[in-house]
């Protein structure tokens, strides 16, 4: 009898017990998504997750990223917000009039192009896609290497460049220890992830970042969750997304790899410069920047910011907030072009 499952969770195990010991950044994410992709590509495995468990595992990260939040948060962003939306518009824009570049150079339609080039979340683009007749397969290997350009890069940009500067990681857990009995909000909390997370974008990670910040900045303490929890949701995370990397699709999808691979890099590139000067427009400090402007990645670069001196709670908040606004206008800028895009 396999066991596929047990034998991706515990490569991934390996890959992330690996990158730990050669100090890597976020070495649970990052380990398990380098080690899947490895055995597929060159043993050939087959793997397979538990759903339930990724699902736990997002839950698990909302309530880490809502731990960083204290009560100065949610007005602390305030100023950021308009300056943070415009250099967001901004670079969706960029990647939308590159997709139009890619479309004619390839030959490609253009609503496959455009949505496979637009900066948002991989569910959100592949249902667009869907909702327009575009080639879902191929928007989710271009959404595929959005993020793993993401992931790989940025991570390691923001802990060479600054991160002997500002080193100091955040502890996700509470300053004060409160009641065993405030476990209670922690299931509460699964239970709406669960309920929201086909209504909200990202809804097993934003509402209970949401709700466990509210908590927080309350005044409320809640029971501290054991540190090693969160590293086992961050396995879980990247063993599910080494999982939905697919060697042979990529592979498949030719040339068109090449270009939707190097307008990620260029597009990374944007958003650090577009940090360089958010930074100089707010004060925000510019590791915070940096990660608050990756394109894509809430979890990932809120973690990275814990890991290397920025500020999980602003980074998560404005990733938030550029995630619902491409979420709720995209599509309906799609829909209105929906005519000329065809055409």
């Amino acid at each position: 009898m396999r066991y596929p499952s047990l034998s991706t969770y515990a490569i991934a195990l390996l890959g992330g017990c690996m990158f730990q010991l050669l100090h890597i950044p976020i070495p649970f994410i990052l380990g398990p998504v380098t080690a899947i992709v490895f055995a597929k590509s060159l043993f050939h495995m087959e793997s397979s997750t538990f759903p339930l468990a990724r699902d736990i595992a997002f839950v698990l990260l909302g309530i880490q990223i809502g731990h960083t939040f204290t009560s100065d948060t949610f007005t602390s962003i305030f100023p950021y917000m308009l300056p943070y939306t415009l250099l967001s518009f901004l670079m969706i824009g960029i990647c939308l009039v590159i997709g139009l570049g890619i479309s004619k150079r390839t030959g490609m339609d253009k609503t496959t192009s455009m949505v496979g080039s637009s900066p948002g979340g991989l569910s959100a683009m592949i249902a667009i896609s869907e909702s327009l007749q575009g080639n879902s397969g191929l928007v989710t290997i271009f959404h595929t290497l959005r993020l793993m350009s993401v992931l790989f890069i940025i991570p390691f940009f923001v802990t060479h460049m600054w991160g002997g500067e500002n080193t100091a990681a955040v502890d996700y857990s509470l300053s004060v220890n409160g009641p065993l009995w405030t476990v209670l909000f922690y299931i509460l909390v699964f239970f709406i992830g669960m309920k929201g997370k086909h209504k909200i974008p990202a809804g097993l990670v934003v509402l209970p970042m949401i709700v466990i910040g509210a908590i927080q900045t309350s005044g409320l303490f809640l029971y501290s969750l054991p540190s090693s929890l969160f590293s086992a949701s961050q396995l879980m995370v990247g063993t599910y997304l080494g999982h939905t990397i697919m060697p042979r699709e990529i592979v498949r999808a030719g040339k068109s790899c090449f270009y939707f691979l190097s307008l990620s890099v260029f597009i990374i590139a944007v958003g650090i410069l577009f940090a360089f000067l958010f930074s100089f427009w707010t004060g925000v400090d510019i590791v915070t920047s940096v990660l608050a402007l990756a394109p894509g990645g809430l979890v990932e670069m809120s973690i990275t910011a814990g890991q290397t001196g920025g500020d999980p709670a602003v980074v998560s908040s404005l990733q938030t907030i550029r995630l619902l606004t491409i979420v709720l206008v995209l599509p309906l800028l799609f829909k209105r072009m929906e005519r000329h895009i065809r055409m």
